[in-house]
């Protein structure tokens, strides 16, 4: 069950958002076309997964891009051509750089993908009217509830901050 407060000004929601916080409810969420707290502002940014999945993605594409060119010149069919040696490593270093960052972008972009669990074109939370201009003008505070009666406690103690509207309901995953 979630509770979507609208407000006009930010600085109505972020003491609403405050207020919200020190009654308890501490599970909240804003959407606004600016952050409205230090919090979110400061928040931490990067994921250790999507640098894993970086280095993993690059060091297979690298040791793939080398392990090829070995065998293509050395293996396969090597070629003594002007006294050059079958395998001249620093001549593989070009393409195996290319590789290795070609398997990283492609492993961040496709980890990107399936953590974000992206692409969704629709979610429950579009359905309110109004909620598209919280990323122009309107600032939105969130409450996330465990019991749906609890609803009417949120809405009671948001009153006293004059939002624009209060909408209550359920979100389906």
């Amino acid at each position: 069950m979630k509770v979507f407060v609208e407000f006009a000004e930010a600085e109505e929601a972020r003491r609403a958002l405050d207020a919200l916080v020190a009654l308890g409810y501490l599970d909240t969420e804003t959407y606004a076309p600016f952050p409205l707290t230090s919090e979110d502002a400061h928040a931490p940014r990067g994921s250790l997964t999507l640098g894993l999945l970086a280095s993993a993605g690059g060091l297979f594409a690298l040791s793939g891009a080398y392990v090829i060119q070995w065998f293509a010149n050395a293996g396969s069919y090597p070629l003594n051509i002007g006294g050059r040696p079958a395998h001249a490593a620093p001549a593989f270093v070009p393409a195996t750089f290319e590789s290795l960052c070609l398997g990283a972008v492609m492993a961040v972009f496709l980890g990107f993908l399936l953590l974000e669990r992206l692409p969704r074109l629709w979610q429950p939370i579009f359905n309110i009217d109004g909620f598209e201009r919280a990323s122009i003008d309107r600032f939105w505070v969130v409450v996330n509830l465990r019991a749906a009666d609890a609803a009417d406690d949120v809405v009671r103690d948001a009153l006293p901050w004059h939002p624009i509207r209060i909408v209550a309901g359920e979100e389906r995953p």
